[in-house]
């Protein structure tokens, strides 16, 4: 009774064992090694093989004389045939076995594979360019404030607001700027700025844009500027690191001061905008603007910005350290035509 049940038992082990392997696909490499697992892919000349002793692996499709599968898979070939069938290895490379015949070709004609349930590369590529074409707000808000207490009270502060909806094709900006500074009791600085800017590729390395910005400024007199712009642009530099973009095209300005002198003309705008990113994403932000006015090419603006910016950690914060150059040709009386502000700010990121 005894040698009977472990005969039979050692029957079912080996049936079992039997249908263990007979469920595995087989690769079969160049040099007579094979590996056994569940095929899930193949694509870019690699093969993705489920392992039981090293998980998820990837063999070189050239690496490879032939390949079996248990369950049907989708084999697609360089002519854009796709059959779906069980695989079996032949001398010649495999074969698969569809419901409406049988094809044989090699693993080396083989230009992907994946199994009933999953995504073909195609499908795989058009949701991942949709998702990176995809628009997407990202938004950051920053504050700096400076003080001093003694002989002299000084005391600034300034928030700053951007948020952006960007995608490769198309960048949308909305941004917002104020600043406070009192010193001994007396204002020093009151400024609001905010404005909109949006650009769109045309080409490869050619944009159109459009622009306004509105800006107040009480230590100036100035009770409102408004400018408007639109022309186009081109990508000098337009790399992963690097961006530099040139902008060339028309504007319009108009300015009234609380001592009731008003100046509006049609002008030209031209621009350079600069980024750099550093390894450890570390970034270098130079803009540069200049906008003469048409009724009189001596009344101009030139307006400077450059800033590094420094993560702080793997955090959403980061540090921005610069300064901003605000040049009139032909300022208010009683006012400089050179405005430098240095600062210190500090920045939250979201999405």
């Amino acid at each position: 009774m005894f040698t009977r049940c472990r005969f039979v038992f050692g029957v079912l082990l080996a049936m079992g064992l039997s249908f263990a392997f007979a469920r595995a696909d087989r690769i079969e490499l160049q040099d007579g090694s094979v590996v056994n697992g569940k095929i899930v892919s193949a694509d870019a000349g690699k093969f993705k093989v489920e392992t039981d002793f090293a998980g998820t692996v990837e063999i070189a499709q050239d690496k490879i004389k032939s390949f079996a599968s248990d369950e049907a898979l989708f084999v697609n070939l360089p002519d854009g045939t796709t059959v779906q069938g069980r695989v079996e290895s032949t001398d010649a490379g495999i074969k698969v076995f569809a419901q409406d015949g049988q094809m044989n070709t090699t693993p080396a004609k083989v230009t992907a594979v994946w199994r009933s349930g999953g995504e073909s590369p195609e499908i795989r590529k058009l949701k991942t360019d949709a998702a990176a074409s995809a628009r997407k707000w990202k938004y950051e808000a920053g504050v700096d404030i400076t003080g001093r207490t003694g002989p002299q009270e000084k005391f600034g502060s300034a928030l700053d607001f951007k948020a952006t909806l960007g995608s490769p094709h198309d960048k949308l900006q909305f941004y917002a700027h104020a600043e406070r500074a009192k010193e001994n009791g007396r204002d020093t600085a009151d400024a609001q700025k905010g404005g909109v800017d949006y650009s769109a590729f045309y080409s490869d390395k050619n944009v159109w844009y459009v622009r306004t910005e509105l800006e107040k400024d009480k230590i100036k007199a100035l009770d409102l500027r408004s400018t408007s712009a639109f022309g186009l642009g081109r990508k000098l530099i337009k790399k992963p690191v690097q961006d530099l973009e040139f902008r060339f095209g028309a504007s319009y300005l108009y300015e009234t001061y609380s001592n009731n002198t008003k100046f509006d003309s049609p002008g030209l705008d031209v621009s350079l905008l600069h980024n750099y990113t550093f390894t450890g994403r570390a970034k270098m932000i130079n803009n540069l603007t200049y906008t003469p006015a048409f009724k009189d090419f001596k009344n101009y603006r030139l307006h400077h910005e450059s800033a590094i910016e420094l993560p702080i950690g793997a955090s959403m914060w980061k540090l921005r350290i610069g300064l901003v150059n605000e040049y009139l040709s032909e300022p208010p009386p009683a006012t400089e035509r050179l405005d430098t502000v240095y600062f210190t700010r500090l920045i939250l990121n979201w999405e």
